[in-house]
């Protein structure tokens, strides 16, 4: 397989070195860049074919698979010249900026029987297959509620440059809370089901030098009628990735920075801690590049697909409907 990698900043880098390492030889790696320092660090790691344009790169070969991690607001139209060439694709989360044009790429996925993984990495952790498995087994009994929250200060995420320069700090190239940490969102999704409806706050209250809303608060109704609330903000400076499932039985909480998942049994008053889980973080990539590849090949099914992507995109936008409107918004779809 010939794969294509679009966009060389931290996440594009990361792909390629995981392609490397479940043994793609080098010379079936192109790379697409305008920044001339990010194609030399991407020639650094042995792939010495790279492109300025996604243009420049179809008019110059022909390509199996395809990793999307150029600019949020990019993504639907470099995925439907992908998919119009028939490239599978593993588009980085989230989405889109908005939805406009995604009729188009879905008729291109369906005309050319392009597989598509979206890049919600948070599926593929060891963590989230505990929960699963523990909701499989109704160890929390009823789902009746549950509270998401990703917290994050913005300028910790990429220490080697300015945030200012950083796309999460512009609204115009898919930055911002809600859009960028869409992860939580997505793990409801996949872990409760479908959304409903949504009343939601977003909008800028820190001192950060962003043109993007730096915080997101939303309570969603699911279409199962288990009602969830969600936070994210790019201002907290402990760090918190978390999750917790309240049923009739018990509870069940995900926590990324303290790698473990634990069940509260009301009836002993006690607490389950499962804790023995992988601490290498990009161990979770690897299974993501294994899935995509294999999905590929016909041999797996993406673990996350375009739907999933579209249906997180109908959140966000009927979250910031709501914020306009001031009432719940049903969300399409």
């Amino acid at each position: 397989m010939k794969f294509l990698v679009i966009g060389t900043g931290s996440t594009g880098k990361r792909h390629t070195r995981n392609l490397l390492a479940t043994g793609v030889p080098a010379t079936d790696i192109a790379a697409i860049d305008p920044r001339e320092d990010r194609r030399e660090e991407v020639r650094a790691l042995g792939v010495e074919t790279t492109y300025t344009s996604l243009a420049e790169a179809l008019d110059s070969g022909s390509f199996d698979a395809a990793f999307v991690c150029s600019p949020t607001s990019m993504h639907i139209e470099d995925a439907t010249a992908l998919a119009e060439r028939g490239v599978h694709m593993c588009i980085e989360k989230p989405l889109a900026r908005d939805l406009e044009g995604i009729d188009g790429l879905q008729r291109a996925v369906e005309d050319n029987g392009v597989v598509v993984l979206m890049g919600y990495i948070f599926r593929f952790l060891p963590l989230t297959a505990k929960v699963r498995e523990l909701l499989d087994a109704d160890a929390s009994g009823k789902v009746l509620y549950a509270r998401g929250e990703f917290s994050e200060y913005l300028p910790d995420w990429h220490p080697y440059e300015d945030y200012r320069s950083f796309y999460m700090a512009k609204k115009e190239l898919g930055g911002g809370s809600i859009l960028d940490q869409c992860h939580i969102m997505d793990l409801v999704h996949y872990l409760l089901g479908g959304f409903h409806s949504v009343f939601a706050v977003n909008t800028k209250v820190s001192s950060l030098e962003v043109e993007a809303d730096d915080i997101a608060e939303m309570v969603i109704h699911l279409k199962s009628g288990v009602l969830a609330s969600i936070h994210t903000d790019i201002f907290g400076r402990e760090h918190r990735k978390q999750f917790e499932i309240k049923g009739e039985t018990g509870n069940i909480t995900w926590d990324f920075y303290a790698n473990t998942v634990t069940l509260y049994d009301p009836d002993s008053k006690s607490v389950a801690a499962f804790k023995k889980f992988p601490t290498d973080f990009n161990l979770t990539y690897l299974e993501e590049t294994s899935n995509f590849i294999a999905s590929c090949r016909g041999e797996a099914k993406p673990l996350a697909s375009l739907a999933d992507g579209i249906e997180t995109m109908q959140l966000i936008q009927a979250a910031e409907r709501s914020r306009e409107s001031g009432k719940v918004e049903i969300i399409s779809g």
